[in-house]
């Protein structure tokens, strides 16, 4: 007969999913307190927990320190407007954050170097942009930020490709303060399949801004840290700020137009 536990005393199946000691030691105690027939239950169709098999020592706050598959491959999502537009906001993972004000020097030490500051013209609409390939070091900074995006965007719309061009990702800079000032951009729509826009100030430093989107009937405001995704034909426009800076990383991206669909949308907002 095939040996259920490991030699630690654990189920096979839930010691595998213990990711630290204090899961470990909880899952011990389930164990130990309580009979096989009463250890968690998941109704593998589904992925969800079984209440009428959670032993009585088991609070629910217990219960979601064991996170199953699904919660854990799939960050949190939020869907802007109408789901057939394909807007989708997320958040990055907390160990790539540190990674935004980082290239924000960068490319602020980058910038000063330049005759015309940030008023680089690299696209005529926005003027205030600085492609990361042009500041030592900075891609190199940003690749984990690209792959953590391009998955995403291969998982929400089921393409298996994602490609970048020369200037992707770059840097872009909204200003109210000093004698280059540009506060937002009009609306026009992107020369690509999907546009990620990474919002990399803090909300206290700037009034106004946001990304305003016709067809959804919203503007929406990124916190620090979170990004947006949209098809790049899709109208939009940067609001105006008033006071302030407010920097974002965009990255356009290109894939095969056919296979553009939206993909689950089996996750929790934000």
């Amino acid at each position: 007969m095939k040996n259920d536990f490991n030699a630690c005393g654990c189920r096979r199946g839930l010691c595998r999913e213990a990711k630290s000691g204090e899961q470990h030691r909880r899952l011990r105690e389930v164990r130990t307190s309580s009979s096989e027939s009463d250890i968690l239950s998941i109704d593998r169709s589904s992925q969800n927990i079984n209440s009428s098999h959670i032993p009585k020592d088991c609070s629910k706050k217990k219960i979601t320190q064991y996170p199953t598959q699904a919660q854990r491959v799939h960050q949190p999502v939020c869907v802007i407007g109408h789901p057939s537009l394909k807007i989708f906001k997320f958040k990055l993972p907390p160990h790539l954050l540190h990674l935004l004000d980082h290239i924000v020097n960068g490319c602020d030490e980058y910038a000063s170097t330049l005759p015309g500051g940030w008023m680089t013209y690299l696209y005529s609409l926005t003027k205030q942009d600085i492609a990361v390939r042009d500041v030592p070091g900075m891609y190199d900074s940003s690749k984990p930020i690209i792959s953590f995006i391009k998955s995403t965007i291969k998982r929400m719309y089921n393409v298996e490709q994602v490609r970048i061009d020369r200037n992707q990702p770059h840097v872009l800079r909204y200003s109210a303060e000093g004698g280059c000032k540009h506060t937002g951009v009009e609306l026009h729509h992107d020369k690509c399949s999907l546009t990620a826009n990474v919002m990399m100030s803090r909300s206290n430093t700037y009034v106004g801004g946001g990304t305003y989107f016709p067809d959804a009937k919203a503007t929406v405001k990124l916190e620090f840290g979170e990004f947006l995704i949209h098809p790049g034909n899709l109208v939009h426009a940067g609001v105006d700020i008033v006071q302030g800076t407010r920097t974002l990383m965009i990255l356009f991206t290109h894939v095969e137009e056919e296979e553009v669909e939206s993909g689950s949308m089996e996750n929790t907002p934000l």
